[in-house]
């Protein structure tokens, strides 16, 4: 996505018993292989294996959506999730003094020259709740944050939005959306962008200087697309509201043709033609009854009927987002696939959204029909040999080289298809938007297992390993003329033993990790994506 330069003095975070700096003490390389190997030339640095500690600081494991920032001129520091349950991994504590467990973020700074890992901690240590509530008590946030999973960090100036910007969301049933204020280290829950299992968002441009507007993946199976606009508030009105994350809209994706499902709308090179319908997300008048929360904010399902109401199409299990860096109102969508309900889609399927935000003028948006078209770009059940292509597909990054990069989490029905031909684990995939073409980059190792002492039980399941959180890093550290740069996760699910502790713990095993290679100035596909 766009890209806005910081400072170059670096960004201080005011936040009680957060870093206020970014000096570096000492660097740290991790004592392990990468859990995954290259392929295609493309080769793979650990940065930091679940285990280690940084300065005093030894992060839980499950980690997951990432960020990246430019903190001065030597640092960049990288925001990642840990996707924990509620009561899962050992406590942390906030500022008011409230003990949790569960779902976290850390921060890693590393060097911008030698991409050595300088620093580690915890990114934030206040949460607001959704009632704008300091949270004082676990019990404010249903004992904890639940399942932190993707996530996209947003810079200030991009798309509208007033402030640097970590968002993430809860994947779980009727969960929160929340925003970190990375400059001071807090953690605001969204209320009104919506209930879902948030999977992920991402920013888009709605071509207007006073709203700002999120897609929406709910990972849920049959669930819809959804679009969030809101407008901003002025500079002093508070995060979130001068973030336009205060009483916007919420729309879904309704088909021209009425299609409902991946049961009509499948195949590569599909495309289809829609218009975003707006559904409620707060009704006053039924706080506390079936269905809504005690504020009156509709729950998943109440949201799942408005959206059926309208004809809103249900894709088989929407996942992660990520924003066409050359235009802000293109999207490359995947859907893991979910063949109990939907046989078509077995294998799951990678999308490009075309937004169109209708009419405006230059001070404000007329807001009439805003449209979209979905247009399939890499579906593995048309395949000859699904389990050849790009399976399960999760997380996904539009690159700056104009590739995509998707990532894969194990979802066939059943689960022993995924490598059942090839043999090949799980992987991450370059994938051309332009022609189509995908090869892989990275396959899982599943002989690195760490840290020392820590077993793998079922080296021999493929896919229970996975990938995460890819995020293109080139234009923030020292490249090489025409590398492109990549940051990711591994999260080692079988790994829970030994230093990793178990669920009151570490939770289990993982690794960040850089995928490097220096493309020909052919191989780059950048630009504006046309079917």
């Amino acid at each position: 996505m766009k890209k806005s330069r910081l400072p170059s003095l670096g960004l201080a975070l005011v936040g009680a018993g957060l870093a206020t700096a970014v000096a570096v003490a000492s660097s740290y390389t991790t004592s392990y292989d990468p859990m995954m190997t290259g392929d295609n030339g493309w080769s793979i640095d650990a940065a930091f294996t679940v285990g280690e500690t940084v300065d005093g600081y030894t992060p839980v494991g499950v980690l997951d959506g990432t960020g990246a920032l430019r903190m001065s001129k030597n640092t960049v520091r990288v925001f990642v999730n840990h996707e924990l349950g509620v009561g899962a991994g050992k406590s942390y504590t906030l500022a008011s003094g409230a003990t949790l467990t569960g779902a976290r973020i850390s921060y890693f700074d590393f060097d911008r020259k030698t991409r050595d890992l300088c620093g580690a901690g915890e990114a934030f240590d206040t949460i607001f709740d959704r009632n704008g509530d300091e949270v004082t008590s676990a019990a404010q946030i249903g004992g904890g944050l639940n399942r932190l999973c993707s996530a996209k960090l947003v810079e200030k100036g991009t798309y509208g939005f007033r402030d640097d910007i970590f968002f993430t969301g809860e994947e779980s049933s009727n969960g929160t959306l929340f925003a970190l204020d990375i400059a001071r280290g807090e953690l605001h829950a969204c209320p009104d962008v919506g209930r879902g299992a948030w999977e992920d968002v991402t920013a888009v441009d709605t071509g207007c200087r006073d709203t700002v507007a999120l897609l929406m993946g709910d990972d849920t199976a049959g669930a819809p697309m959804y679009l969030y606009v809101g407008t901003k508030g002025g500079p002093s009105s508070g995060f979130l509201r001068r973030n336009g994350l205060v009483g916007g809209k919420l729309y879904v994706w309704v088909a021209d043709n009425g299609d409902d499902s991946p049961e009509d709308f499948n195949g590569a090179g599909a495309s289809r033609d829609g218009a975003w319908v707006e559904v409620p997300v707060k009704d006053a008048g039924n706080a506390g009854n079936a269905g809504y929360d005690a504020a009156g904010y509709l729950d998943q399902g109440t949201l799942y009927a408005e959206a059926s109401s309208v004809g809103a199409f249900m894709f088989s299990r929407p996942e992660d987002l990520h924003t066409n860096p050359a235009d802000g109102q293109q999207v490359v969508f995947a859907s893991t696939g979910r063949g109990q309900l939907f046989p078509s889609d077995n294998w799951g399927t990678i999308y490009v959204i075309e937004l169109d935000f209708g009419r405006r003028c230059r001070r404000s948006c007329h807001q009439g029909e805003m449209g979209a078209t979905f247009t399939i770009l890499h579906d593995a059940d048309g395949l000859a040999t699904p389990d050849a292509g790009i399976r399960s597909p999760d997380n996904v990054v539009w690159a700056e080289d104009g590739y995509i990069y998707a990532q894969e989490d194990r979802s066939t029905s059943p689960g022993n298809l995924f490598g059942g031909t090839t043999g090949r684990e799980a992987s991450i995939w370059q994938l051309n938007p332009n022609t189509g073409a995908w090869q892989g980059i990275a396959e899982m190792d599943r002989t690195a297992v760490a840290p020392t002492g820590s077993t793998d039980p079922v080296p021999g399941d493929i896919g229970n390993w996975e990938s995460s959180g890819v995020i293109d890093v080139s234009d923030l550290y020292q490249t090489r003329p025409s590398e492109t740069l990549l940051l990711a996760v591994v999260q080692a699910h079988s790994v829970r033993d030994g230093a990793i502790g178990g669920g009151s713990n570490l939770v289990e095993g993982g690794q960040i990790i850089f995928l490097s290679k220096e493309m020909s100035a052919r191989g780059h596909c950048r630009g504006r994506w046309r079917r």
